[in-house]
C-alpha cells in the first residue's frame, strides 16, 4: 500500500534550525534506519583487507554494534557552519562581510546567486582494547548542498540572520572508499526567518576572498 505523499514528503524533508548537526542531518541515532544501513555497510566484501587490520581478540561485529555512536558523536558539527565555510568563498558575500564589519551599527543583507556546495569532513572511531586505541577507522562524509533564494544577515562580520527558498543535499558515508550510508536527494527546509542566537563568525583576509562570483568546495 503506497503512503500517502505527504508522509512521503516529510520523511524527505529536514528543517534547518541553528542546532542541527550533521549527524542530524544523516540520522545517526541508535535503533535508526541509518544504524542498520551503516552495519549492513560495513559487512561488504570490499571491506575484508580492512577487517583483517583489526586486532584478532575483537570481533568485527562489536565494531559493528559500536560505531554508529562513535560516528555520531565525532560529526556533531553543525550544518550551518558546514555551510558558512562554503560562503566564505563567494567574493560578493565576502565584501559584504567587510561591509558589516566598517558600520558595526547596521545591519547588512547580503543577497546570494543560487549555487551549491561540496563539504567533506574525515572523522575517525577509535578502536579500543584495555583502555588504549589499538586501531583506527577513518569515514569520509560528504555533503552536497544546492541552495536557491537564500538572504543573509550580517553584523559586525557574523552571520545573524537566514532566509531561504529551497534547499535541497545529498551525503553519503565511506570507509576506505566504499560506501557504507547514502543518503539520495532531500529537502532542507527554513520556515520564514531564522534568527540566531550565535552569530557565525566569518574570518576575513586576502586569501578568503576569492575572485569570481563562484562558490568554492570545502574539504
Amino acid at each position: 500500500m503506497a503512503k500517502p505523499e505527504g508522509e512521503n514528503a516529510k520523511k524527505d524533508t529536514a528543517v534547518l534550525t541553528e542546532d542541527l548537526s550533521l549527524g542530524d542531518l544523516f540520522a545517526l541515532a541508535r535503533g535508526g534506519v541509518a544504524e542498520t544501513d551503516i552495519k549492513a555497510g560495513l559487512g561488504a566484501e570490499e571491506l575484508t583487507e580492512l577487517r583483517k587490520k583489526v586486532p584478532k581478540m575483537i570481533s568485527w561485529t562489536s565494531i559493528q554494534e559500536g560505531v554508529t555512536d562513535s560516528l555520531e558523536e565525532t560529526m556533531h558539527v553543525s550544518v550551518l557552519s558546514l555551510l558558512a565555510n562554503g560562503w566564505k568563498h563567494y567574493s560578493k558575500f565576502m565584501e559584504d562581510v567587510k561591509r558589516s564589519r566598517g558600520s558595526p551599527e547596521m545591519e547588512i543583507v547580503s543577497v546570494l546567486a543560487d549555487h551549491s556546495i561540496h563539504s567533506t569532513l574525515h572523522p575517525h572511531v577509535d578502536v579500543r582494547l584495555g583502555g588504549k586505541t589499538v586501531h583506527e577507522i577513518a569515514f569520509d562524509v560528504g555533503l552536497v548542498t544546492t541552495i536557491r533564494g537564500l538572504v543573509l544577515g550580517l553584523k559586525k562580520g557574523e552571520i545573524v540572520s537566514i532566509e531561504l527558498g529551497e534547499c535541497e543535499w545529498t551525503g553519503k558515508i565511506a570507509v576506505a572508499e566504499v560506501d557504507v550510508l547514502e543518503r539520495k536527494l532531500k529537502k532542507l527546509t527554513l520556515p520564514g526567518h531564522l534568527r540566531l542566537q550565535h552569530g557565525i563568525p566569518i574570518p576575513f583576509g586576502r586569501e578568503e576572498a576569492l575572485s569570481g562570483s563562484g562558490l568554492g568546495s570545502e574539504s
